[in-house]
């Protein structure tokens, strides 16, 4: 099986010939409904290397919940769980073998070869009510996030060239995470270091401030900050059952941050003349897409910039004989 996977600060994110999964990245305690009427539960609830909830449920039913935004998470129990949590949404039998493609932020890439090692090799992982599962990892390749939405939008799903003319282009991306907005140019599918860069700036810096707003206007409700997610995301919350729209305090959050991202391309790219086109990508591409657009000309917001990446991974996986 090839994997293409992205475990994000928000969200995890994988594809698969045919399938594709995305879950929240929160681990809470194992609490579970009293009465649950629900058919086909899908609730990923780990019992195997830890006991803990994943996901949506974790945030309803959970009393005490993780979810971390620094550098080292790769190296902890949350990050391996989430993990598994993923291995075990995509595939159901007992023993699998796979390649894997993933990807770390700019800044980060140079803990490549800690999080390879750490995903090689065998790993075992148990959901309640399931039997025990192996999982082998036999490849694996890690690359710059950005890069995996220009795979994406350049190869075929059998990972073959799909679009010579972008494959041999000057093609800028802006890839707007949860914790850092990644800038990368490529030149004929090879970085262009000079005009890459990093900043410390993403989309959950919009869900905290929102999350204060909404916490001083409405002082009864009690959100997680993915709970935010969602209301921001709909652009509306419901206080006593009636509808509250989030549209003025999203824009005046977006708009400040949008401008301080606009600074940091401007700085490396100037207008972006030379680059064929600028593909946005990332969950933070829904919010500010559009005023990235008004500045760059030829910047596009890529289909799916959620899974954009993932997407990529996946196949960069399938390229038959590439060097992993």
């Amino acid at each position: 099986m090839n994997i293409g996977l992205d475990i994000g600060y928000n969200a995890v994110k994988a594809v698969t010939d045919g399938r594709r999964i995305i879950f929240p990245s929160v681990i809470g305690t194992p609490e579970y409904s009293l009465i649950d009427l629900r058919e086909n539960d899908k609730a990923i609830s780990m019992v195997y290397p830890t006991s803990a909830l994943v996901g949506e449920e974790a945030i309803m039913h959970s009393r005490f919940i993780q979810r971390r935004e620094d550098r080292s998470w790769i190296e902890g129990d949350e990050y391996y769980t989430l993990f598994l949590a993923a291995l075990t949404e995509l595939e159901a039998g007992t023993w699998t073998s796979l390649r894997l493609v993933t990807g770390l932020p700019v800044a980060f890439y140079s803990d490549r070869n800690k999080l390879r090692d750490r995903l090689m090799g065998e790993h075992k992982a148990q959901r309640k009510g399931k039997p025990v599962q192996t999982f082998v990892v036999s490849e694996c390749k890690v690359i710059p996030q950005p890069f995996g939405t220009l795979l994406a939008a350049t190869l075929d799903d059998f990972g073959k060239v799909a679009d010579a003319e972008l494959a041999k282009g000057t093609v800028g991306i802006i890839d707007i995470g949860g914790k850092s907005t990644n800038i990368f140019a490529v030149d004929r599918l090879a970085e262009i270091s000079r005009k890459t860069a990093s900043v410390n700036i993403g989309g959950w810096d919009i869900i905290r401030v929102i999350k204060a707003q909404i916490l001083e206007r409405f002082p009864e409700l009690d959100l997680r900050d993915h709970q935010v997610v969602d209301a921001v995301t709909a652009r509306k919350l419901k206080y006593f059952g009636e509808v509250v729209n989030l549209n003025t305090a999203i824009d005046e959050v977006v708009a400040p941050m949008a401008d301080q991202v606009i600074a940091q391309v401007t700085q490396l790219w100037d207008r972006g003349a030379s680059l064929d086109v600028i593909l946005v990508t990332g969950g933070g591409a829904l919010m500010l897409g559009d005023r990235l657009k008004q500045v760059f000309r030829h910047a596009q917001i890529v289909p799916e910039p959620v899974f954009a990446n993932s997407l990529g991974y996946w196949k960069f996986a399938q390229r038959s004989g590439n060097a992993m």
